[in-house]
């Protein structure tokens, strides 16, 4: 049994939307990641996806994305992203993989989960942080909601804890900003003792995401996005 992550792989098989436009690497970037995922990944193994999934607008347009995931190897635990407008509520999202047969999909919001007896995983969206110039008085609200989310789901990995369990938190967006200052998450983060954290939404070279295995205040910091590791999901 192994663990591995991947963010953001924008899937479209449901809508119109060729990723190209960003960048001529996205190029068949759907079956690229198939291929390595077929290469890597055993029935037994699990792998953690936080955010922009698919570019689908409702439920019904993502079933060929989900499809797509839960066709590959391995359970797959999500989490959402800036661009999964399709995500609804947990009931929903259950009732939706069940009436599909998506059995090998988990979804993550305000809880945490226990993997093969070794991890807790926890986590929640993120937002954009108060340092960043376009922050304004909505993003104030979502970023206090989102930080709400996390203690949640971190209070819920502190009542399923089992000794020796190493805690990752998976966040779409970077709970730090370009400045690697300590933030109200990457502090929530060290207090519940999260060991590593992993997050996505960052596609251009931004030095301050740049670093492997980044560290602060203890806690283990890796940039996951799908083009940021050629669209291969990483062993953790």
């Amino acid at each position: 049994m192994a663990l591995y992550a991947l963010s953001d792989p924008h899937l479209a098989n449901g809508v119109d939307k060729p990723m190209t436009i960003f960048g001529a690497h996205w190029h068949n970037h759907t079956a690229r990641i198939r291929e390595n995922w077929l290469e890597l990944i055993m029935p037994e193994d699990t792998v953690l996806i936080p955010g922009d999934i698919s570019w689908a607008l409702t439920l019904e347009e993502a079933l060929p994305d989900l499809q797509f995931l839960d066709e590959l190897p391995g359970t797959k635990i999500l989490s959402r992203g800036n661009h999964d407008y399709w995500w609804q509520s947990m009931s929903k999202l259950k009732q939706f993989c069940q009436k599909h047969d998506l059995n090998s999909i988990k979804f993550l919001r305000n809880n945490a989960m226990l993997v093969e007896d070794r991890y807790i995983i926890c986590g929640t969206r993120g937002w954009i942080l108060p340092d960043d110039p376009a922050f304004n008085a909505d993003d104030a609200r979502i970023h206090a909601r989102e930080i709400g989310r996390l203690k949640l789901s971190l209070e819920f990995a502190d009542q399923i804890a089992r000794p020796d369990c190493e805690r990752i938190a998976m966040l779409h967006y970077p709970p730090f900003g370009k400045d690697q200052l300590p933030t109200e998450l990457t502090a929530l983060l060290s207090a519940h003792h999260v060991s590593r954290c992993l997050f996505g939404h960052i596609h251009a070279p931004v030095s301050a995401y740049m670093t492997y295995d980044w560290l602060l205040e203890g806690v283990k910091y890796t940039l996951i996005s799908a083009d940021r590791l050629s669209f291969k999901p990483l062993r953790l």
